[in-house]
């Protein structure tokens, strides 16, 4: 496992954006295949050393942003024995390393493939140590909407292709938070659910917004709740017994503290919600808006408020 230590002279573990990355591409993949066609051997070149480049007929053609991985995560494409700078694509969207929240423990435990080496007729089998951590992490993504599905001249430098841009901006967006929302990735054997627990949606118009990747710490909290039953009955002579039963449920859930202005009137709302606000907000309702989704049973200080909902008239 990769580990980082912090300023508290403690180690974390971190898992790299790009292992995120493609977790998104390949979830993103299997949700929407028909939308999220991952580039392969047609629209990649190895180059010397052993790396894998874009081929320049993508730009040429002027079909590099129908995939999703080039158009949000950007790319590079070297140019072949010349002196010449690469052609690239800065990332529209920006995803930081992941960190657990608590420190490290040094978990682990032994495995090894003893039954397949026994019917093979082997002698035995050398068990392997595997780390373990499990956590709450914390990441932050930020997506510069205004460049998702435009590729300028001004960017790549050829005047000859000239301003690539595509149609479906807004939906890419969408497909991308709903991703997020459902993140999943099999990890040797295992299916891991990497859904969000927590989610702090911010909608800004003027490129100046808030990150919360150093700003929520996670507690504890304890619920104590005492429930009292009553039963009445009536004996043989007709008189009423109650009957009295006391039942204590004590339960801990996870508690996220988080640094926020409550003077940005930070909204709670369901995931449908949060994806309706952001397709709003991408068709032109440019207020300045945060949104929270967390799960039912999590407990955040401070608490945030539903959004009055009125019933349309028929």
């Amino acid at each position: 496992m990769k580990k980082i230590t912090k300023w508290d002279g403690k180690q974390h573990i971190l898992v790299s954006r790009y292992a995120l990355r493609y977790s998104i591409l390949h979830w993103a993949n299997k949700l929407f295949p028909d939308k999220w066609k991952l580039a392969g051997r047609e629209e990649f070149e190895l180059v010397k050393g052993g790396v894998a480049h874009p081929k320049q007929t993508l730009i040429n053609d002027k079909n590099i942003l129908d995939f999703p991985e080039f158009d949000l995560f950007g790319f590079m494409i070297a140019e072949k024995g010349e002196a010449k700078a690469a052609t690239t694509r800065v990332s529209p969207v920006k995803i930081s390393h992941a960190l657990s929240f608590t420190p490290y423990n040094y978990d682990s435990h032994f495995m090894a493939n003893l039954d397949v080496m026994k019917r093979a007729g082997g002698p035995g089998s050398n068990p392997v140590t595997i780390e373990e951590k499990k956590d709450f992490y914390v990441y932050n993504v930020v997506i510069d909407v205004n460049r998702v599905g435009k590729y300028t001249k001004e960017e790549h430098g050829d005047e000859k292709v000239g301003d690539i841009s595509i149609d479906n901006m807004s939906e890419r967006i969408i497909q991308l938070v709903e991703t997020i929302f459902h993140l999943k990735r099999e990890i040797k054997g295992r299916m891991e659910d990497l859904s969000p627990w927590l989610v702090i949606c911010g909608l800004y118009n003027n490129g100046k917004y808030e990150t919360y990747l150093d700003k929520i710490e996670l507690a504890k909290s304890h619920l104590y709740k005492v429930i009292t039953k009553e039963k009445e009955t009536k004996d043989n002579e007709g008189r009423m017994i109650k009957e009295m039963e006391c039942e204590t449920i004590e339960k801990d859930a996870p508690k996220f503290i988080i640094d926020i202005d409550c003077g940005q009137n930070p909204m709670l709302a369901t995931q449908e919600e949060v994806k309706t606000k952001i397709k709003a907000f991408l068709e032109g309702n440019n207020s300045s808006q945060i949104i929270v989704y967390k799960r039912q049973f999590i407990q955040t200080e401070p608490t945030f408020t539903e959004p009055i909902k009125t019933e349309k008239a028929n």
